[in-house]
């Protein structure tokens, strides 16, 4: 799948096109940014999401007091918008804060925001394919992914406040991983099969994820400052501000399989599924709108061909909480990864030198990743 059509397919795409059009303080951007704001706050408001609007400011305040007439807020107008903005001069700084800021958005769990629900609307994406075409002849997300091979892999243990509960990999064997992912799966559909049989909206949101086991080793690939993409990527984050990174080299016997476009999860899906209609039912339905047959990929049975997992930054942006058809009954959902992930079902990785300290540090209008040390 190429990166333009990427972009303007999902949902975490779209997000990421949005910022890259609010990435400056022109007149027509701005006034797009309270269309978007105030059409946003509808869509949610419609739907009977409990939002509010306020301001950090008294200039704030009356900013997100000065609704716009609801004429202004119709996806032609705001389409209409969208084409007077001027396509900024991009830069791996603009790009990475977009999908720092389109990442942090994910949360499927639940409905889709009201930007994500605003832009999935067939006149709006329309109007962002000027974005994608100009992400796309830049070069620069290309040259992100260009460096995600397998000679360039990094770690990342997070440290600091929130860190308590994160995953530190290699303490338990891949194959007791799976073995116990494999148990949890099975007793979470035995458990919820009671959610089967009344309506959908009375079943219990529960588990929405369908990554790997989080104590396997997963690794990233960087931006071209050596940052890997998963110190600023992160689905359903802790807001963690220091993180220890080392680079390592899965010794890989089997193949890698790599997830570039919606279809190969498909794939996977097909070729290993997992029965997850039960554990999924409420809260995948409140992210699509869907209730039917849900699966994803059984990554004990994918483990016995593959000695890894790897989701690419295209297919992440073009079908991250989409719903995917995998049959006539059944469908699945991208749900818990980030991008440029890649997840190894070995215990045969080597580290190379010690661990980097990265700290988060304030840099004006957004904070920034700086390796800071190296450190045992």
């Amino acid at each position: 799948m190429d990166l333009a059509t990427a972009l303007i397919s999902g949902r975490r795409g779209r997000r990421f096109l949005l910022h890259v059009l609010l990435a400056g303080e022109s007149e027509q951007i701005w006034k797009l940014r309270q269309v978007v704001f105030d059409a946003a706050y509808r869509v949610a408001k419609r739907r009977g999401d409990g939002i509010a609007r306020f301001g950090s400011s008294a200039e704030d305040e009356a900013w997100v007091s000065a609704e716009q007439p609801p004429s202004e807020l119709q996806p032609e107008n705001i389409a209409a918008l969208v084409g007077q903005v001027e396509l900024p001069k991009l830069t791996s700084h603009i790009l990475r804060e977009a999908l720092d800021e389109s990442v942090g958005n994910a949360m499927y769990w639940q409905p889709p925001d009201g930007e994500d629900t605003l832009f999935s609307d067939p006149i709006l994406t329309k109007a962002l394919e000027p974005a994608a075409r100009h992400v796309s002849d830049s070069g620069i997300v290309q040259e992100w992914m260009n460096r995600s091979a397998v000679e360039n892999q990094w770690l990342i243990e997070w440290r600091g406040e929130g860190a308590e509960h994160t995953w530190h990999p290699g303490l338990v064997s891949a194959a007791e991983q799976f073995s116990q992912w494999n148990h949890d799966l099975n007793e979470a559909e035995v458990r919820s099969q009671e959610d089967l049989r009344g309506p959908v909206k009375n079943a219990v949101s529960g588990e929405w994820w369908s990554n790997p086991p989080g104590g396997l080793f997963r690794s990233f690939g960087t931006f071209d400052d050596q940052a890997p993409v998963g110190l600023y990527c992160v689905e359903d984050g802790f807001g963690w501000r220091e993180a220890a990174v080392q680079r390592v080299e899965p010794m890989l016997v089997k193949p890698v399989f790599h997830i570039e476009a919606p279809e190969d999860w498909v794939d996977l899906c097909l070729r290993y599924p997992a029965e997850v209609s039960a554990s999924r039912r409420g809260t995948w339905f409140e992210t699509t709108g869907r209730d039917g047959r849900w699966v994803q990929p059984d990554w004990q049975a994918v483990a016995e061909d593959y000695d890894g997992v790897h989701l690419s930054l295209t297919a992440y942006l073009a079908a991250a909480g989409e719903l995917l058809e995998v049959s006539d009954e059944a469908a699945s959902l991208i749900a818990g990864w980030n991008p440029d992930e890649t997840y190894w079902f070995t215990d045969d990785v080597k580290r190379h030198g010690d661990f980097q300290t990265w700290k988060l540090e304030d840099s004006g209008s957004c904070d920034r990743w700086v390796k800071s040390s190296a450190s045992e």
